[in-house]
Formats: C-alpha cells, sequence, structure tokens
C-alpha cells in the first residue's frame, strides 16, 4: 500500500481534474455543490488560465480535485497507508482519511477565504533556495525586530523554504538573502500563510470548527504537517482545521517521520507534480507518483 500526500497551492493550473470532473455522477454532483457553495461556476474558473490562480477560485479549486483523485483511486481498488496534506492538502487529507466529511472541510475552507478578505489581511510569499533554515531564520528575526514581520513558512527540505509575511518583510528578506541564496522565488500569493498575521483568521475560524459535527478521529494514519507526527484524535483534528492557516509547515520533517515509519512508496493525490519533485529533496530512497488525473490513476491500479 502506499501513502498518499495531497497537493498545496500553486499546483493549480488552467484545465485541472477535468477528466475527474465529468467522470460519473458523483463528480458532477460535487463540483455543483461547490459551485453553489463558492457561489460561482467553479468548473469554468478552473478551466480559465486567468481566473484559476485566484485565490477564491485555486482554493476550492484544489480541494476539490484532490478529493475525486482520491475517490477514483478508492474506487479502483488504491488504498492508502497512511496521509499527509501539503498547506491547502490538509483539507482533502482529512476528507479522505475520514476525519471530517466533506461539507465540513469546504465549509471551513470558505470560512477562512471570507474571513481573510473581511479583515483585509495582505501579504506574501517567497521560496529561497540554498541557505540553511537557521540563517534565514537570522535574517526574519532582525526584520521582526524592525517593524517588518516575516517567517519561514515551510521547510520543504533543508534548504528549500518558503517566507511568508508582511510585503515590507519579504522585501527586505529577499533583498537580504538574494546575494547568499541559490535562486529565490517570489511566489504569486496575496496571503501570508503560515504566519502570525493569520492568527486573527485562525481565532475567527475556531467557532465553525466547532460547529462541524463530523469531526472524527482519523480512520487511516494521518501525519499533520505542523506538527510533523501522526495525530490520532477528533481534538487534533479541530485544532488542525482551525489553526494550519497560521502555523508553519514543517513539511520536511512530516515526510521524514513517515519514511521513518516504513512508507516508501507515495502518490501525490491532486493537481500538478510539485510533492513529487520534493519529496526527492528530503528522501532520495523514496518513491512519489502524481495521481491527479484518470489515466495516471488507472496505470496505478494496474501496478504500474
Amino acid at each position: 500500500m502506499t501513502a498518499w500526500l495531497f497537493s498545496g497551492q500553486l499546483s493549480e493550473h488552467a484545465g485541472m481534474g477535468s477528466d475527474l470532473l465529468g467522470s460519473s455522477a458523483e463528480a458532477r454532483a460535487l463540483l455543483a455543490l461547490t459551485s453553489e457553495r463558492c457561489g460561482f461556476d467553479l468548473g469554468s474558473a478552473m478551466a480559465d488560465s486567468a481566473r484559476v490562480g485566484d485565490n477564491r477560485a485555486a482554493q476550492p479549486g484544489v480541494f476539490l480535485v484532490s478529493v475525486l483523485a482520491a475517490r477514483e483511486l478508492v474506487r479502483r481498488g488504491v488504498r492508502p497507508a497512511a496521509i499527509a496534506g501539503y498547506s491547502l492538502g490538509n483539507y482533502a487529507a482529512l476528507v479522505a482519511a475520514g476525519a471530517v466529511s466533506y461539507d465540513d472541510a469546504l465549509t471551513v475552507l470558505l470560512a477562512v477565504t471570507e474571513t481573510v478578505e473581511r479583515m483585509e489581511i495582505r501579504g506574501g510569499m517567497a521560496a529561497v533556495i540554498g541557505i540553511p533554515a537557521a540563517a534565514v531564520e537570522e535574517t526574519c528575526a532582525r526584520l521582526r525586530a524592525e517593524g517588518a514581520p516575516v517567517w519561514i513558512g515551510n521547510v520543504n527540505a533543508a534548504t528549500q523554504l518558503v517566507l511568508t509575511g508582511s510585503e515590507a518583510g519579504i522585501d527586505g528578506a529577499l533583498s537580504a538573502l538574494s546575494p547568499r541564496a541559490l535562486k529565490v522565488i517570489r511566489l504569486p500569493m496575496t496571503w501570508p500563510i503560515h504566519s502570525a498575521l493569520m492568527e486573527p483568521v485562525a481565532d475567527s475560524v475556531r467557532p465553525v470548527v466547532a460547529r462541524c459535527a463530523s469531526i472524527a478521529a482519523p480512520s487511516v494514519p494521518l501525519y499533520a504537517g505542523h506538527r510533523a507526527e501522526r495525530i490520532d484524535s477528533a481534538e487534533a483534528v479541530a485544532d488542525l482545521l482551525a489553526r494550519q492557516i497560521a502555523l508553519p509547515s514543517r513539511w520536511k520533517e512530516t515526510v521524514e517521520t513517515m519514511f521513518a515509519g516504513g512508507h516508501r512508496d507515495f502518490l501525490e493525490v491532486g493537481p500538478g507534480e510539485t510533492l513529487s519533485r520534493m519529496l526527492r529533496w528530503i528522501v532520495r530512497e523514496g518513491r512519489c507518483r502524481p495521481a491527479g488525473t484518470i489515466a495516471a490513476i488507472e496505470e496505478i491500479a494496474r501496478g504500474g
């Protein structure tokens, strides 16, 4: 059996999940439900290169495609030995692990979006490659002390980090780190996800999570990226749902923990191949295959 890793934001692309969206009456119904809850035609937005990257389309779109891919895998007899979600991928991971219903997870996801927009929280994110985390944190700490908040939001590999924070903080960090880095990449993100700037959002969403009656202990081993360890209670699931938007993602440690637990074969469930490439930076002995299209899922189900 394989371990499943669920894709995060920036894995979205125009046309993602097009084969899955029309694959069954269930898929079409789930798209219709999600579109209704979003307040616009999500299928059209996902097919439009000018709209698919917008947070309001990207987040529910990646979530929907990831859940449909997971259900298609199960329908073809492929089941997970363990599950983890990368950032936004936590929503689909929780659904696949039987820890929350699709409808409740969507409710929380949309509540986060509404809250960020209502609070007018803005910032940015950037990837920094080639500098150890300790050195990057020194720069971030200096900038925070100077009133330009910025943090390490994602540790994707030993020297592959994602910064998050205010625009001033991101600008200052990139200015200071660019001469020493192998590469820096300003990411097309307007929210400072996985930063303390999102804590008011997490606080606001807690009552929404408390009303989610479907929350339960995972039925499949589930690893939480903000803790880099397995969680096994309904309370831990609720905490992940409410707080993951504001807490750093310890992805490198999460994958290493899964690897130490015996998992060697992984599937990236959702659009894109970001996690498949990233795994090679973390554990070279592991294998991760994309499972975001019907063709890829058919091959996996055949034992390919």
